[in-house]
C-alpha cells in the first residue's frame, strides 16, 4: 500500500481551491492538474508499506493532545526542485497546533520504524504537478478559513492514470 497521512478539507474549502486552479488555468498555466476530489493538506507521505496498523497506532498517539486549529489559505506558490516544478496554494496556522501536530506525527512514526521528513513543515494544498506558465501568476487574496479537526491516513493507487485516495482511517482532535 502507498500511504500518507493528510488534514482532509470541508466543502466551502474545496470551492476555494477549485476557484484557485480555474484562475490559473485562465492565466495560461498547465501541467498535471489535482482534481477537487483530492486537494488536502499533506502532513506526511510514507509511501510503500504494509505496515498498516503501525500506521494507524502511530496517527491515534499523535492526535492525543491536539485540539482543532484554524487553516488559512494563502497565496499562490510553488516548488521548484530538480526540473520538476509543482504548483500550491499556501496554507497557514493561527497558532501552533499544525506544527504541534507535525512534530508529534513525525515522532510517532520515527519510534515504529517509519522514515522522518526530510525538513519542516510547508502547509500548502497542492494545486498542480509539472506546472508551466505560471511565473507572474498572483492569486488573488483568500479569505477562506476553516477549523482542521481531524487527520485522515490515505491510501494513494492509480488506476488508468487517475491517482485515486482512499481514506483508510480517521482521528478527531479532541
Amino acid at each position: 500500500m502507498r500511504l500518507f497521512f493528510a488534514i482532509p478539507l470541508p466543502p466551502d474549502i474545496l470551492r476555494a481551491v477549485s476557484s484557485a486552479r480555474v484562475a490559473l488555468e485562465q492565466f495560461g498555466a498547465g501541467g498535471r492538474l489535482v482534481p477537487r476530489e483530492n486537494y488536502h493538506v499533506t502532513l506526511h507521505f510514507i509511501g510503500e508499506t504494509d505496515a498498516l496498523v503501525d500506521a494507524t497506532d502511530a496517527l491515534r498517539e499523535a492526535v492525543r493532545d491536539i485540539r482543532p486549529f484554524v487553516l488559512r489559505l494563502g497565496g499562490y506558490g510553488s516548488f521548484k526542485t530538480d526540473g520538476s516544478h509543482t504548483g500550491f496554494i499556501r496554507v497557514s496556522c493561527d497558532g501552533d497546533e499544525l506544527n504541534c501536530l507535525y512534530e508529534s506525527l513525525e515522532s510517532a512514526l520515527w519510534e515504529r520504524g517509519f522514515a522522518k521528513n526530510r525538513g519542516r513543515l510547508t502547509p500548502h494544498i497542492t494545486l498542480g504537478r509539472g506546472i508551466e506558465g505560471d511565473e507572474g501568476f498572483v492569486l488573488p487574496p483568500q479569505k477562506a478559513a476553516f477549523t482542521a479537526n481531524s487527520v485522515v491516513l490515505y491510501e494513494s493507487r492509480s488506476e488508468r492514470g487517475k491517482m485515486i485516495y482512499t481514506p483508510l482511517h480517521r482521528e478527531m482532535f479532541l
